[in-house]
């Protein structure tokens, strides 16, 4: 709607604007970088260049290892995640016993757990995709464990009524009833995970997106550092975009009967 306002009033299609400012954003750097020492800003054509040299080749082992940790954590924590928020969600007594405990642990800050998994597992892909697994277990409990308490009590009645067993009425009317909220959590955890295998690539590991944004740090190499936030950005907003397009094709449902 702003979008089309913006349009409306200036004649100008708002993506000509965004693209006009991100063309003098760019111009600027460019000229910051030639005018200062460069040491601390590059500039956007060095970036570019160290862009399309990674792209030639060494970047692709890099981007595989990220990816397999974010899809396996993010399987693991999803499935995880939703089964223990529908069983706490619907059985009051696991709820009061195991919720404190959950939120417990939810409590210890991501980073501090990362160099825990490492000494354990070692520097591969294993502890990586443990941390993603814990980040997005947690997203998904509590979304689903949301969800499941808020379930039609009279619709369970009925159900019940009408001779459905524990275990009928659990996959035929709780689990159904949340996959809404099995969904929003999904598209929330997904930035989620690429953050969680970023952070624990940037402390130990021997491929990564992170791996290379710590590497170019480690060097003061400000184009490789550069470059590698630029690669994360791109997959933060495809990410995004993959997210927002899954919800709306898994819920189109929920449109068509508003």
């Amino acid at each position: 709607m702003a979008s089309q306002q913006i349009s409306a009033e200036n004649g100008i299609p708002v993506v000509v604007w965004q693209i006009g400012v991100g063309i003098g954003f760019l111009a600027a750097w460019e000229a910051v970088g030639h005018t200062a020492s460069g040491e601390w800003t590059s500039r956007p054509l060095l970036i570019g260049q160290r862009l399309l040299q990674w792209f030639s080749g060494p970047l692709y082992p890099h981007l595989a290892t990220t990816a397999i940790e974010v899809v396996a954590g993010l399987l693991v924590g999803v499935l995880s995640g939703s089964v223990a928020g529908l069983l706490l969600g619907r059985s009051p007594v696991l709820a009061v016993v195991l919720r404190p405990i959950i939120v417990a642990f939810y409590s210890v800050p991501l980073v501090a757990l990362a160099p825990l998994f490492i000494m354990f597992f070692g520097l591969d892909i294993l502890p990586k995709l443990i941390l993603v697994s814990i980040v997005v277990f947690f997203l998904m409990f509590f979304n689903t464990f949301a969800g499941a308490g808020q379930v039609d009590a009279d619709q369970i009645a009925a159900i019940r009524l009408m001779g459905a067993t524990s275990r009928e009425n659990f996959l035929k009317l709780v689990v159904p009833a949340c996959m809404v909220w099995i969904i929003g959590g999904i598209r929330i955890a997904l930035p989620f995970a690429l953050v969680a295998a970023t952070t624990g690539e940037m402390l130990a590991a021997r491929r990564g997106i992170g791996f290379l944004l710590s590497d170019a740090a480690n060097q003061f190499d400000m184009t490789g550092l550069y470059a590698a936030l630029v690669i994360l950005m791109l997959l933060g907003l495809a990410v995004s975009e993959a997210a927002a397009r899954m919800e709306r094709r898994l819920l189109r449902w929920r449109d068509a009967t508003e």
